[in-house]
C-alpha cells in the first residue's frame, strides 16, 4: 500500500467502557480527499485524532487496525509515531487561536517541525518559513515572522497553522473543521488554499466538516458518520446527490446550501453513547424504521458505487 493512503479496519475506540467509535472500516486511496460529515458527537474528530495517534491507551481502549501507509497506528509505540507526525501525517486543528502557543512567535512555530524532522539550521528555517508563509498567502511574510499569535487575525492564524501542517510536505493531511472559527468571507479562501496545497503535494486529505455543500467542493469521497459508526460512504457526487441512507437524506434535506424550498430538520437528537438503542442506532429518529431496524443492527454493505448500513436503503 502506498504511504499516502489510509486504511481503517474494524476500528473500535472505547472511553471508560463506552464505544465512541464502533466497528469503523474505511479506505482512502492515495492522492484523494475524503470528507467526514455528520452531526456533532458523531465521532468525526475522534476518528481524525485516532488516525494521528493522538488518542491512545490508557486514555482509551483501541481494537482493530488503522494503517497509515505501512504503519498500524493502533499497535505502534509512541516512539514510532512521533517521527511520522509532521512528515507523513499533518494536522490542522479546529481553532488556531487555541492550538497555537501564545508564547511562540510565528517563526518559532514554523521552525520546530523543520528542525525536528528536517534538521535545518536557524538560517534555513527562516528561509523556509518565509516560503511557507508566502505559499499560504500571507502578505509581508518576513515581517510576520516575529509576530505572536494574538497579533494576527483569525484568518492569518489559520494560515500559519496550515503552513505548519504542510512544512514537511506530509502525504496525509487531516483538517478538523478548518474554517469553523473563521468568518464566512475568508472560509472559501482557506479551503481553496488547502485544496491547492494538497494537490500540489499529490497528497491525500481528510476534512472533518459539517457543511455538506463544502464537502461537494473539496472531497472526492464522503463518509457519513452517525453515533460512532459510518452509515454511508462512497464517491462524493453519489453520496450527496443520490443519498441512500435515511440519515444522509435527512442531512441533505436540512441543509440550506442545497436550495431546498423548505428545510426539514431531522427529528430528535443523537442518543448518548452510554445509552445506544439496540439494532440500528438511527432507528428512533427514522421515519422508515421497522421492527427489524429496532432489533438488528445493519452491516455496512456495497450498494452500487457506495456502501450503506441500512435495511431499507
Amino acid at each position: 500500500m502506498s504511504p499516502a493512503s489510509l486504511q481503517v479496519e474494524h476500528l473500535t475506540l472505547r472511553r471508560k467502557g463506552v464505544a465512541v467509535l464502533d466497528n469503523v472500516s474505511l479506505e482512502l486511496p492515495a492522492g484523494q480527499t475524503l470528507a467526514l460529515i455528520g452531526e456533532s458527537g458523531a465521532g468525526k474528530s475522534t476518528l481524525a485524532y485516532a488516525a494521528m495517534g493522538l488518542v491512545r491507551p490508557p486514555e482509551v481502549a483501541l481494537e482493530g487496525r488503522l494503517m497509515v501507509g505501512d504503519v498500524d497506528v493502533v499497535s505502534a509505540p509512541e516512539r514510532v509515531l512521533r517521527p511520522l507526525r509532521g512528515v507523513r501525517m499533518g494536522m490542522i486543528f479546529q481553532d488556531a487561536s487555541a492550538a497555537l502557543n501564545p508564547c511562540y512567535t510565528v517563526l518559532d512555530h514554523l521552525s520546530e517541525p523543520l528542525k525536528r524532522h528536517r534538521g535545518l539550521n536557524k538560517a534555513q528555517c527562516r528561509s523556509r518559513a518565509i516560503e511557507l508563509l508566502t505559499s499560504v498567502g500571507i502578505a509581508d511574510p518576513e515581517g510576520r515572522l516575529a509576530a505572536f499569535p494574538h497579533e494576527l487575525s483569525g484568518g492569518m492564524q489559520q494560515r500559519v497553522m496550515i503552513a505548519m501542517a504542510l512544512a514537511c510536505e506530509p502525504q496525509l493531511l487531516i483538517a478538523d473543521e478548518p474554517t469553523s472559527a473563521l468568518d464566512v468571507t475568508i472560509q472559501a479562501q482557506i479551503m481553496a488554499l488547502l485544496l491547492e496545497r494538497v494537490r500540489a503535494l499529490s497528497a491525500s486529505a481528510i476534512f472533518v466538516l459539517h457543511d455538506l455543500a463544502l464537502a461537494t467542493q473539496v472531497a472526492d469521497r464522503v463518509a457519513v458518520m452517525y453515533a460512532g459508526q459510518i452509515v454511508e460512504e462512497g464517491p462524493a457526487s453519489e453520496v450527496l446527490n443520490h443519498p441512500r441512507h435515511p440519515y444522509t437524506q435527512g442531512l441533505r434535506a436540512s441543509a440550506i446550501e442545497f436550495d431546498a424550498e423548505r428545510l426539514q430538520p431531522i427529528a430528535g437528537v443523537v442518543p448518548p453513547l452510554s445509552a445506544m438503542p439496540g439494532g440500528c442506532r438511527f432507528a428512533p429518529r427514522c421515519a422508515l424504521a421497522t421492527e427489524r431496524c429496532r432489533e438488528q443492527q445493519p452491516l455496512i454493505t456495497a450498494r452500487g458505487p457506495v456502501r450503506v448500513a441500512c435495511w431499507n436503503a
